[in-house]
């Protein structure tokens, strides 16, 4: 019996280096993602990181501005 499953919601505990990095390609997958951490500063670094990670992107030509906002705007942080 094969299942296929598509996922389109993502929830990670954890916003450190590997949750945040789990985060950013699963909203490139094209995922909601929801990004739980008890400690807001975790939350806000994550955000910051990413903010750079995709400016970088854009930078390089590898996204576009408007991919950019859309792959940041996927993601919940709680």
């Amino acid at each position: 019996m094969q299942t296929n499953l598509e996922v389109n919601r993502v929830g990670i505990v954890g916003a450190g280096a590997m949750g945040s990095g789990i985060a950013q390609i699963a909203s490139q997958a094209g995922c909601i993602v929801v990004l739980f951490d008890i400690v807001q500063d975790a939350l806000d670094i994550s955000e910051a990181k990413l903010n750079k990670v995709m400016a970088r992107l854009v930078e390089k030509g590898r996204v576009t501005k408007d991919e950019s906002v859309q792959i940041q705007a996927r993601i919940q942080r709680t």
